[in-house]
């Protein structure tokens, strides 16, 4: 419901800033040649602009979007690799390490579900205790072992340390001003088509409204990627789907 408001409200803000466009050059109708190129060459230049904020917020926003694929995939990784080395110690640390790695691993499938968003806040506060299950099994097991402590506490430390760079990762997005001037700027730019129709007292309605439509989508994707956990561009689970299926 919420990407499907930031999109509407991006289309009727395209509206509403050209229709005062329109209405304010309507008022400045009186023929000025030196005035209407002048208006030309800024629409022109803010056009521009808006095109480079926008193709630079994009790619912060993909860049993002892909590392915290990235996170995703290591973390399954990690995950896979220690409940295969809890095989390595013995009972009964062995059944609770892999008890709770198998329950992180869930929750971790359903924090990524895009489901039950009121889940989020209760299952990372949860993480820190598994954090700790599986870090005091492992010690337990390979206590004055320190082969085996090489072989058992990487991957459990990897999955720890991961925790919070993905934390990290889903906090991370364009910083507000630059949104505020960048949503300021497009605003600006189609407010002044607006503004030239109304000095010629025309109305272009298919161009002006497929370009209204196509600023307001490009605007949406970038807000949608750079917010995966809310947005219909998600992040998926799979990869933790596809590592709990064998710890089952």
């Amino acid at each position: 419901m919420s990407e499907l408001l930031i999109a509407l409200g991006l289309v009727a803000g395209a509206a509403i800033v050209h229709e005062l466009g329109f209405w304010a050059g309507a008022l400045k109708r009186a023929p000025d040649e030196a005035f209407d190129r002048q208006i030309a060459l800024v629409r022109g230049s803010t056009a521009a602009l808006v095109a480079f904020l926008i193709g630079f917020a994009f790619s912060g926003a993909a860049s993002r979007f892909i590392d915290r694929l990235d996170i995703i995939v290591k973390e399954a990784n990690a995950l896979g690799t220690a409940y295969l080395r809890a095989d390595a110690i013995a009972q009964p640390q062995r059944d609770q390490l892999k008890a709770a790695i198998r329950e992180y691993t869930t929750d971790r499938v359903e924090l990524l579900s895009g489901k039950n968003r009121d889940r989020i806040e209760p299952l990372l506060a949860k993480a820190s205790g598994l954090h700790e299950r599986m870090w005091t099994s492992a010690i337990k097991a390979t206590q004055d072992n320190a082969p085996l402590m090489g072989v058992v506490l990487p991957p459990i430390n990897e999955v720890i340390d991961l925790h919070s760079v993905h934390l990290a990762m889903a906090r991370r997005h364009l910083p507000l001003p630059i949104m505020v001037v960048l949503l300021a700027t497009a605003a600006i730019g189609f407010g002044l088509i607006g503004f030239g129709n109304g000095r010629s007292n025309r109305r272009f309605v298919l161009l002006d409204s497929v370009y209204g439509i196509v600023l307001a989508v490009a605007l949406w994707m970038t807000i949608d990627m750079d917010y995966p956990g809310i947005g219909m561009i998600r992040v998926g689970n799979l990869p933790y789907v596809e590592t709990l299926t064998p710890m089952k």
